[in-house]
């Protein structure tokens, strides 16, 4: 058995054992639990074949606020076969699969001046690569991270390139089972990757129902993970609903079309944020994680100095006021009293140790009652 054992031990993988990761170093940023939400801007097919559009895509996805911006690496031969397919997408004939995807072709000479344009800009660079040509060319090229689609998922053999790379890898898992995500990740941690991003997805552009968009699997995906786990929104724009929800229920990447224009003609444009709306978004999914990150714990807000905070609001509460002039040694009964902002006196929740007590002194009309009133120093 000995040739047999040693056989085996070799066939294993070179990762046996599945830990937790909390977060992931995209370039210089840790995304992940405890980090600020890192919003990648989808171009995508968005560059309508022309190299000046996708400059300006850097720049406006860099001027709205967003961490990086993804384009896609096809070939339109590479990504599809010459299947004659009888539908359409967004109102446009599909016809042979692989011409579908000719407009979307990124020529691989524009890699260098699109990673440099988005470093003059301080936005992150990286793409989706279709076949291992386009793997080899983006890590050469010093992409921080890899993207893989949702229809790759299931690609085995360019989960395996992307992975050796040793780059962060980001999966979409749109239209996969849970078990088919599993194998996903499996396959890129027998690689030695380790550094996995999951994407909840729907690959529906839009969904016709708000339900279709599932956002609850989110926690179901980081609860079997125990991976940063995020979210490629779909959602029609220029709503960011959906986006806001997932950062809530734990997003920690957020992913989104984006284009110059939905006018613009390319497959993706019509799903597509416009530059505007993507800084709206961006605003919002910023606003959205701020409003997440206090203690948890149910009390007023706080200031060193009180000056601007609830702890000074609360003198604007109510208090007992007389509800006419009152005088000395009149009991007190509840007809006699009102509740008026802002705090001078009794609080309401101790009328009751007045009620029925003789005054010690006058009481104008819509004064405050206080304690002295009734108990004379």
């Amino acid at each position: 058995m000995g040739k047999e054992r040693e056989k085996y031990f070799q066939s294993l993988p070179e990762h046996l054992r599945y830990e937790p990761v909390a977060a992931v170093s995209i370039g210089e940023r840790m995304v992940g639990r405890g980090h600020p939400v890192f919003i990648i801007a989808e171009v995508g097919a968005n560059h309508h074949s022309r190299l000046e559009h996708a400059l300006l895509s850097i720049e406006k996805a860099a001027a709205a606020g967003a961490d990086a911006v993804k384009f896609q690496h096809l070939t339109h031969n590479k990504i599809a076969a010459d299947t004659i397919v009888y539908d359409q997408w967004n109102g446009k004939d599909i016809g042979a699969f692989s011409e579908f995807y000719r407009s979307a072709e990124l020529p691989p000479e524009w890699t260098g001046p699109l990673m440099e344009h988005a470093r003059k800009h301080a936005i992150q660079f990286f793409s989706t690569p279709f076949d291992l040509d386009a793997v080899a060319l983006l890590d050469k090229a010093g992409v921080p991270a890899f993207k893989v689609a949702s229809y790759e998922l299931t690609d085995d053999i360019l989960l395996r390139a992307v992975a050796r790379t040793g780059k962060p890898v980001i999966i979409s898992t749109g239209m996969a089972y849970l078990e088919e995500v599993a194998h996903a990740v499996r396959t890129i941690q027998e690689e030695g990757n380790p550094n996995i991003i999951v994407l909840h997805c729907t690959s529906i552009y839009p969904p016709k129902r708000a339900e279709d968009l599932n956002l609850r699997a989110i926690k179901t995906l980081a609860g079997a993970f125990k991976l940063p786990i995020g979210y490629s929104d779909h959602s029609p724009p220029p709503f960011a609903a959906a986006s806001v929800a997932a950062v809530a229920l734990g997003a920690c990447v957020i992913e989104k079309h984006f284009t110059l224009s939905r006018d613009g003609g390319s497959n993706d444009d019509p799903n597509s944020l416009s530059p505007d709306e993507l800084s709206r978004f961006v605003a919002e999914i910023r606003y959205a994680q701020g409003a997440l990150g206090g203690t948890g714990i149910k009390q007023p807000v706080v200031a060193q100095n009180h000056a601007e905070d609830e702890i000074n609001d609360r003198w604007a509460r109510r208090s007992l006021y007389a509800a006419r002039d009152l005088k000395a040694d009149e009991i007190l009964t509840a007809d006699m009293v009102i509740t008026l902002r802002p705090w001078g006196g009794i609080e309401p929740k101790h009328a009751g140790l007045v009620m029925g007590r003789k005054l010690a002194r006058d009481v104008k009309a819509r004064a405050p009652l206080d304690f002295t009133d009734f108990f004379a120093c």
